[in-house]
């Protein structure tokens, strides 16, 4: 092939599939018959339809002998000049493959062989690409007479294929790499649909090629809203007209930036109809930023070129400062047409950097290559010459020793640019790299230094990878650890810990590894290895390595052969032994305490008679065996005699006693005496020794003692309290039989005089009729009554007079409901328990307390707010209750004068309702100073009061508190918030339980 493409003929190519695919239908019909010959048919006819037939045909006998071949078979495998017919495909062919023979043999038993793609070695060496089938054909007798082979040479179609293939890899390769975004929209039933968009379009958008593909509305949405008009009335013009579309607009990307872009297609129409747009979308930000800034700069230049001179003249000599004063050296170095080099412009930062003046470097370029190292003058040269070539930038590094001898290292970096002339100019500098370079010395010193420890160590050093799996791959191993277990580094490198342990015991070790992965920070370990049918025990270190992102690449595992330690620790063991059974002979519980670790790491054979846990049932426990068992009121205690061996002396002893439980649950007392038993090296104190006695008898009888003494306590109490509320109670008593007694004697000439009002009232009445009677018909009484009349102003005693009786009514109803009240709240015949309205109670107490509540001087009036519910009758005990309220509602006012300077109203609200576990609930509130949280638990205390001397007993709260709790089996809860008021709860059951109490 000469090109990389394979132009063929459509109508073509379909007219020759379709004669192949007639001519494999006539082949296979053929196999199925007996030969033409057999059929007597025309051979003649045969011959044509073979030799016309776009493919190769051969047709051969049991022998493998050709019968018949058409002049494509012939073409195809060379075969012009030679006379086949009777001879055998294997002596044309004599080196061709088994597996064809093998395929022949089938074929002549019965069986259709055939392959859509295949290649064919020619004689000449080359390879073509076949498309094949075999049948066998029969004879009259219907036995298998041959096989007929057909062939088609398809290497040309295979080639455009793979052509075809590359060229798609081609066009893949040159979107991905195009600097803007291919596109192909297409125009279906009016709606724009995303065929194909380069992942270019990331960049000019901030969507992703996959999202505009779904929903080409999200490009829409990005159009600048002062563009959209325009970019559609550009679409719809090159749709219309069929013109090739360009665009150039603003886009807004999600994250806010807008860019500029251009887009380039010409629409088409496919063989539906359908509107296609090929084309590509640009990113010309740069350029539209650099026309702007262009045009302002034309602008101001045609305005202001005195200006602009001035301005340039600054910026020169700012420039020219920059470069004076720039931490190295700027220059301009030009390399001719033959090879000259020269320096056009050199800083004056040449003279602290090389000693030298510029000028003298301009004059001589040989002057700076004088005090470069020899050793770097020829790859200098050979970059120079390098960039040169590939107009890339210069870059390199070299040693220049100057005048004064001070040895340096410098780097250059300058970029190329032909000139007109076809010179090369770089404008570049060079900067004084000495102390970075001589960081990276130290840098490989140190690099080198761990390189000798990882060397000369005498411990094994492993280096682990961490795959992207999780799994773990060895990648060094140091020459200590090759000569220690005897391998090579080279033979477990890339190798995982079950290769180099074993199957049973790497499993193990990945463990650690995974573990120190997870933690992300160093472990240690100790493990057992059969090394050289030897057993050996190891101490282990596990250290991470992390990554930028913070992720572990890397595992170093340093190893400490620990097997003489271990084999002192079982010499130990033995010796230990023997103290063992001498203490499991001891009455008492000897342990060893571990400190840090929370556990025993030794306990005779006592603990498990005195608690009854079997040392399997102990070692399950684990380190939180002491907090599982021990009583959780002694826990903190227990903490804070570990704490106290941080500063304890060796041989001191620390006592404790505590409970501990048994296997049958009951509690054991036990006393310890402890001292330390091992220390780290720095003095603290690591291990404890401790015996252990059981006291539960001496405790139990301590218990008993402080019960006894207790009972005694709670006795003496519970007397005082009773001595007290029978104190208060006869108090209580006498003062409701004196209000009792007063109100009966009020009640009486009140009662007499209320009654008499109604018939003085009529009375009055009477004489007033007769009066207005008189008047009217003795309009001129005599002078003297006229006089009379006068003196007396009649007209007003007659209005008077009714208002006057009016008023004694309303007197004597305030003194009845008054007389009422008392009887109420006093309720001297109610000492038991009996059903009341709650309501009238509480309004009784409120009338006795009404003075309290009016205005005075310099103290507004307090307001009483109820939000009564409706209530059953209430069992309880009402005289009793009605002083709870006396006594909270005092409280209440109290507390409300004493608010001052007084900002808001003063009120109290006095709530009532059923609960929904069918209890009474009141509530009586105030907007008064509140209580302090502190004081709160105290205020039901028996003669505990926040009030001066001679103000209060202590004992209001206390007996309301017994009334509600004790006599009615209730609840009484005090809520207060400084500066917003307090609430008193009163719960009692509706129903009293009977019985004494």
């Amino acid at each position: 092939m000469k090109g990389d493409l394979i132009t063929v003929d459509r109508k073509t190519y379909e007219s020759q599939q379709q004669e192949l695919i007639q001519l494999r239908q006539a082949v296979n019909s053929l196999s199925k018959n007996q030969l033409p010959a057999a059929m007597g048919y025309d051979h003649k006819q045969m011959s044509l339809f073979l030799e016309y037939t776009p493919a190769a045909i051969a047709i051969f006998d049991q022998q493998m002998c050709y019968l018949q071949a058409n002049s494509r078979w012939h073409e195809d495998y060379g075969l012009k000049d030679q006379e086949i017919i009777g001879r055998s495909h294997y002596e044309i062919f004599p080196d061709i493959p088994p597996r064809w023979r093998e395929i022949h043999q089938r074929c002549l038993k019965g069986e259709v062989a055939e392959c859509e793609e295949d290649t064919f070695h020619r004689t000449d060496g080359t390879v073509e690409w076949l498309k094949w089938q075999i049948h066998p054909w029969y004879t009259d007798n219907e036995e298998i007479g041959g096989i007929i082979m057909f062939t088609e040479v398809i290497t040309k179609r295979k080639q455009a294929e793979l052509a075809l293939l590359a060229s798609e890899k081609r066009l893949r390769d040159i979107a991905e790499n195009m600097p803007g975004a291919i596109f192909q929209f297409t125009n279906r039933d009016n709606v724009w649909k995303v065929d194909y968009v380069s992942d270019f379009i990331w960049q000019l958008t901030g969507i992703a090629a996959d999202e505009l593909t779904a929903d080409f509305n999200k490009f829409i949405a990005l159009v600048h809203p002062e563009d959209f008009n325009s970019y559609i009335e550009s679409v719809i013009l090159s749709v219309e007209n069929s013109i090739p579309w360009h665009y150039e607009g603003r886009l807004i990307k999600p994250n806010g930036e807008i860019t500029w872009w251009q887009g380039e297609s010409t629409p088409t129409k496919n063989d539906q109809g359908e509107i296609i747009f090929c084309g590509v979308l640009l990113d010309i930000t740069a350029r539209k930023e650099a026309e702007a800034a262009l045009k302002k700069l034309n602008e101001e230049l045609e305005n202001k070129v005195e200006e602009r001179t001035a301005a340039l003249r600054q910026s020169e000599a700012r420039l020219q400062r920059l470069a004076d004063n720039v931490p190295g050296m700027m220059y301009e170095f030009c390399l001719s047409n033959n090879a000259e080099m020269s320096f056009p412009y050199v800083s004056s930062g040449c003279r602290e950097l090389l000693e030298l003046e510029p000028e003298a470097i301009q004059e001589n370029v040989q002057l700076i290559f004088d005090y470069i190292h020899p050793q770097d003058i020829p790859e200098i040269k050979s970059r120079i010459f390098q960039s040169a070539q590939t107009q890339e930038n210069y870059e390199a590094e070299w040693r220049i020793k100057t005048q004064s001898q001070i040895k340096k290292w410098v780097k250059a970096i300058a970029k190329p640019e032909i000139q007109n002339n076809g010179d090369t100019l770089w404008y570049g500098c060079l900067f004084d790299i000495s102390e970075i370079k001589r960081a990276e010395v130290k840098v490989q010193e140190k690099e080198e230094f761990l390189r000798s420890i990882y060397e000369g160590i005498s411990q094994i050093i492993f280096v682990i990878d961490v795959l992207d799996n999780g799994d773990f791959s060895y990648v060094g191993l140091n020459p200590s650890g090759q000569k220690i277990i005897n391998v090579n580094e080279l033979d477990i490198i890339g190798k995982s810990p079950e290769y180099l342990y074993g199957e049973k015991e790497g499993k193990q070790v990945i463990k650690h590894y995974k573990n120190c992965v997870k933690l992300k920070k160093p472990i240690n370990y100790e493990e057992h290895h059969y090394i050289n049918n030897q057993s050996t025990w190891w101490l282990t270190t596990l250290h991470p390595l992390q990554d930028s992102e913070d992720e572990i690449y890397r595992v170093i595992s340093t190893t400490i052969d620990i097997t003489e330690r271990k084999k002192a620790e079982y010499a130990l063991q033995e010796s230990q032994d023997f103290i063992e059974r001498i203490a499991n002979f001891s009455p008492n519980i000897i342990y060893i305490f571990d400190l840090e670790q929370n556990r025993n790491i030794y306990a005779n054979r006592e603990i498990t008679n005195l608690l009854g846990y079997s040392l399997e049932e102990i070692n399950k426990m684990g380190e939180e065996i002491m907090f599982k068992i021990t009583h959780p009121e002694d826990a903190e205690k227990i903490k804070a005699h570990f704490q106290n061996f941080i500063n304890s002396r060796d041989g001191e002893i620390l006592q404790l006693e505590y409970r501990m439980k048994k296997s049958n649950g009951e509690w054991v007392w036990l006393y310890s005496r402890d001292t330390v038993f091992n220390r780290h090296e720095d003095g603290t104190a690591k291990q404890m020794l401790g015996v252990a006695t059981d006291i539960t008898d001496r405790k139990n009888a301590e218990i008993k003692l402080q019960q006894q003494a207790e009972n005694l306590k709670n006795t003496l109490k519970e007397l005082k309290r009773t001595q007290i509320h029978l104190i208060h109670s006869e108090k209580m008593s006498s003062l409701g039989n004196m209000v009792a007694g007063i109100a009966h004697e009020i009640n009486n000439p009140v009662n007499f005089i209320h009654g008499n009002l109604f018939p003085a009232e009529e009375y009055v009445q009477d004489l007033l009729s007769i009066l207005n009677l008189y008047q009217q018909y003795f309009p001129e009484p005599p002078e003297e009554i006229q006089e009379k009349i006068l003196d007396v102003e009649l007209d007003f005693l007659k209005e008077d007079l009714i208002k006057l009786l009016n008023s004694m009514r309303v007197g004597t109803d305030r003194i009845r409901e008054i007389v009422l009240s008392l009887r109420n709240f006093s309720r001297i015949d109610e000492a038991e328990v009996k059903e009341v309205n709650i309501h009238e109670g509480i309004d009784s107490t409120i009338m006795i307390l009404q003075n309290r509540l009016k205005a005075k001087q310099n103290h507004p009036a307090i307001s009483i707010t109820k939000n009564y519910s409706t209530l059953p009758l209430i069992q309880c005990y009402p005289g009793q209750l009605n002083q709870v309220f006396m006594n909270i509602l005092s409280n209440a006012i109290d507390a409300l004068e004493e608010v001052k300077p007084i900002t808001k109203p003063r009120e109290i609200i006095i709530t009532t309702k059923i609960t929904k576990n069918s209890r009474l609930l009141i509530k009586i509130a105030d907007n008064g100073p509140g209580i302090p949280p502190e004081i709160v638990p105290k205020l039901f205390d028996p003669f505990f009061t926040t009030k001066d001397v001679g103000k209060g007993t202590g004992l209001g709260l206390s007996i309301s508190y017994q009334i509600i709790v004790e006599k009615h089996q209730g609840n009484l809860f005090c809520n207060s918030t400084l500066g917003k008021g307090t609430e008193f709860i009163i719960e009692i059951p509706i129903r009293q339980v009977t019985g004494d109490r």
